[in-house]
Formats: structure tokens, sequence, C-alpha cells
């Protein structure tokens, strides 16, 4: 017991006087995004805050073809420099991270924690022969707004691609509305290519629409897929408790989602259980607000003390920045049959499991003295 405790003292003197000082060192900059050049030599800046003995390293693609040459340091902040001299070729395309590190020397003599802080460099490789990639961008935006489309190609070969060509292509409900197409451009390796269209307000009508572009270019193809939302002023139902027990308080939840890509304010609804036009039972939900496009559940406890058993009517009034809706949905009120209590446990019984843990309690406590003894006498 007074070794667990020292253990546990050991700890938080660790975590209140050592963890803290590790979180407060930073290394600026944190990352950095480089294109390969062949042959050509990157030399990046970095300084090191509060700051305290350290050994600088790099590890990762690439740190054979570095040096590191540490500029100056106080007490408050070390600076140092990565020198990355890239060579002829690299075999592995694409995006190659390297780790520039620093490491706390350790002070001799203490116990403590040693602060390991890194940032990455991020080396764009290109890969042989054509390469292109592709990126679409399609934003939400509310009725009567207009939606701009983007589609950016990237040259991340070694080749010049000559005569690339973009499509767009808008869908609803799996048919094409709406076609873009680019005119024949050239793309240099290590450059990019932007295809915007706006497609004005009043053409699409509120719902969700697909997106796909086409890029075609040296006897390759790409796609890519995106999503965009039209929205109305609309806040939908999207699911209810369906089934309450008579004479019972119920847990009831509902769900609504807005369709509009605003915040929708004070949301809150009016629930009555009906028979015809007679109104048996009301109930109003705490208020809320919905985000852009917002699925969000309203949960309570419904009485239905009163009610038969049956199929009713469900009168659901939606309100929401001072406006109203109303909808008219089914609701069932069933039989709420009593659950069956377990069987009670004898005395005789309860008797018998305590001895049997009391007898599992002893022997484990008879091992761990007779293994004191032991290590105790030897």
């Amino acid at each position: 017991m007074h070794n667990c405790r020292l253990v546990i003292f050991l700890y938080l003197f660790l975590l209140v006087f050592f963890v803290p000082s590790v979180l407060s060192i930073g290394i600026s900059p944190a990352d950095a995004y480089l294109n390969f050049i062949p042959n050509y030599e990157y030399v990046l800046d970095y300084s090191i805050d509060s700051y305290r003995p350290f050994t600088f390293y790099v590890e990762g693609p690439f740190s054979e073809y570095t040096r590191i040459e540490e500029v100056t340091h106080t007490d408050t902040q070390g600076l140092f420099k990565v020198h990355l001299l890239l060579p002829e070729d690299y075999p592995t395309p694409g995006k190659q991270r390297m780790f520039v590190a620093a490491k706390e020397t350790p002070s001799g003599g203490g116990i403590g924690a040693v602060a390991i802080i890194r940032g990455f460099v991020e080396i764009e490789v290109p890969f042989p022969g054509y390469y292109a990639e592709l990126d679409l961008n399609a934003y939400d935006v509310n009725e009567g707004e207009p939606v701009t489309l983007s589609a950016v190609v990237r040259n991340r070969g070694k080749e010049n691609i000559t005569d690339a060509v973009l499509e767009l292509k808008i869908y609803s409900d799996m048919r094409v509305i709406k076609t873009f197409k680019s005119e024949v451009f050239p793309l240099e390796t290590d450059s990019d290519y932007t295809f915007s269209k706006t497609v004005p307000g009043e053409e699409l009508k509120p719902g969700e629409y697909d997106v796909e572009a086409v890029l075609i270019y040296a006897g390759n193809t790409r796609r890519k897929e995106a999503v965009f939302k039209v929205g109305t002023f609309d806040v939908s139902i999207v699911n209810y408790t369906e089934r309450m027990y008579n004479n019972t308080i119920n847990p009831f939840e509902i769900e609504v989602a807005s369709k509009w890509n605003n915040r929708i304010d004070t949301v809150y609804m009016d629930l009555a259980i009906k028979d015809g036009s007679k109104v048996l039972s009301t109930v109003k939900t705490p208020p809320f607000d919905l985000s852009p496009w917002q699925t969000k559940k309203s949960s309570f406890y419904w009485n239905t003390a009163g009610i038969p058993i049956g199929e009713y009517g469900l009168e659901i009034v939606v309100h929401y920045n001072q406006l109203t809706k109303t909808e008219n949905r089914k609701i069932y009120i069933i039989e709420n049959v009593p659950v069956k209590e377990a069987p009670a446990v004898s005395l005789s019984t309860m008797v018998l499991i305590i001895i049997a843990i009391l007898l599992v309690i002893f022997n484990i406590y008879f091992i761990i003295y007779r293994r004191k003894e032991k290590k105790e006498g030897g």
C-alpha cells in the first residue's frame, strides 16, 4: 500500500510540474510543403520557443539528403536551419513526409519528462509519365442564389500535358440537367488549371444535386463526384415515436431536419393526440435552434392517462422563426403489459452465496499472505 501511494504521488508530481512545460514548447513552422525539383537545395528556417538544450534531427523520406545547422539560442528561443539538397531522382512518387524534430537533452540526476517536438516537410514527388490529379468543389446555397462549381486539375506527372479537356455534369434524380465543357488546354508539370462555372439561382429548384467532373488527357480519364444542396426555408419531420403505452408516462422523441443553408432560430412543436376533432392530450416541446442542414431530436415525456387503446391522429405544429407548419400523422396507444418480476431469492440461497464469496476472498488473501511470507523468509 505504501509503495502504491508513492507511485501515485510521483505520477501526479510529474503531471503537474513537468507536462505543462513540455506542452508549452512549440516549433515553427509546424509544417512545410515543397515540390520536388531535381538537384535543388531548400533551406528551411526553424525556431523553438521556451528553449532548453535540444538535439535536432530529421527522420523519414529524404532525411539522408539533409543537414542541420544550429544558428543561435537563448533562454527563450532557439533558431536552426534545415538544408535539404534534393537528388536527381527519387524512386517513390506522390506525397512524401519528412519530420523535423528536436529532442530535449535530459539533465543529469533528475527525474522528468523529456520534450520531443516535431514539424513535418511534405515533398510532392512527380509520377512517371502523364499523371493528373482532379479536385471538385460545389457549395450549398439557398433557393434563388447562384451555384458555383469549380474543378481544379494538377499535373503531378513528369511529362507536360498538351491536350486536356474538362466536363462538368449536374444530375437531378440520376438525370443530367446541365453540362459545361472547357476548351482544350495544356498543363505543364507542377502547374494547375481551374475550371469554374456558375449556375443562375432561378435555374435550380430546392433539393439535392450530384455533380461530376470528367477530365480527359493523354489517353487517360479521371472522374470526381460531389454533392450540393439548394435550400428552402423549411423544417421537416424526419421521425417520431409512433407507439405509446396506455395509462403510462412514456418517453417520446421527435426528430426534425433543417432544409435551410443558414441557422434557424427558436424551433419548437405543439403536439396533440386527436380522436377525430376531439383533442385527447397535448404537449409542447422545449425550444431549440438548428444549424444549416442540421437534424436534431427533441426528447420529453408524455402522459397517456385516460386515453383508450387504439389508433389516433397526431397533429404536429412546427414553429420556426415566427412561422408555422402543420402535419397530421398517426399514433398508436397500445396495452401496457405488466413486466413479470423475477422470482425472489430465498434467504437460505442468499446465505450460501455470501458464504461462497467470503471463501473466495479468504482464499485470495491466504495465497497473497503466503507469497509475502515466502519472499520475506527468502
